[in-house]
């Protein structure tokens, strides 16, 4: 009677223990609802000019990126900035400081694409802080890899389609989760002929730029003692088969 206990005492302990470390996904949107009912209000977007250095566009509906571009005051690169605010944390629908990223997908609806010439779009980890109200001036004549943000890019590829563009950013999400502060993203374009994509400030909660991340969260201390007990139980139940 007493093995049949424990066997039952074990397994209610590890199905406990595996469901509080299930994998979540949360899709973040600006205006979108959330799982728990909240709405996602964290999003900020601009682009930074250089010929046009002094120009705050965080307001527009679109987010430019291109390598050369005649803004009608002069001509020059064009970055674009983004960051989705307010991710991590032990709020309802935030992800905790310490979970394990599996994967983390950033979807940017590309109204014009890059394709003649076709250009390389990359993003990058942004290490130096900025707002909506950032400049080209403003930022130290713009973005540079390497120095405002993380050498390596999370992701890049071509944008040569009129189509929802996907770039791989689990490796930015993984470090904020494990401590590194959150300041978004630069991208950049290869080339002379432009990407744009609807920004944050869109009309169409649609098309605004979504991130998903799918994470299993750290474990809680209620969680550890839990597979310490299943662990105990096991432990007993294998003594008493030996006795037996």
């Amino acid at each position: 009677m007493l093995k049949r206990v424990l066997a039952a005492f074990t397994l209610a302990l590890c199905v406990l223990s595996a469901r509080d470390a299930a994998c979540v996904t949360i899709v973040f949107q600006e205006g979108s609802l959330l799982p728990g009912g909240g709405t996602y209000t964290g999003t900020q977007d601009t682009e930074i000019q250089e010929g046009n250095p002094t120009a705050s566009l965080g307001a527009s509906t679109s987010v430019r990126v291109d390598l050369f571009f005649d803004t009608g005051f002069g001509t020059g690169e064009v970055q674009g900035l983004l960051l989705f605010d307010n991710l991590f944390g032990a709020l309802p629908d935030q992800i905790p400081l310490g979970s394990t990223i599996n994967s983390a997908v950033l979807t940017l609806d590309v109204f014009n694409s890059s394709n003649v010439p076709i250009g390389i779009i990359s993003i990058h980890q942004m290490t130096t802080a900025w707002s909506e109200s950032s400049t080209w001036s403003s930022l130290g004549s713009g973005v540079q890899v390497g120095s405002e943000t993380v050498t390596a890019a999370d992701d890049s590829h071509t944008a040569e389609f009129i189509a929802l563009t996907t770039f791989d950013v689990q490796a930015s999400l993984q470090a904020w989760s494990d401590g590194a502060s959150n300041l978004g993203w630069a991208l950049f374009n290869s080339d002379t002929d432009a990407i744009e994509f609807r920004s944050s400030e869109f009309g169409t909660v649609s098309s605004r730029p979504l991130l998903t991340v799918d994470f299993t969260p750290v474990p809680e201390p209620g969680s550890l003692l839990l597979a310490g007990l299943a662990g105990a139980a096991a432990l007993c139940a294998r003594r008493l088969r030996r006795r037996a």
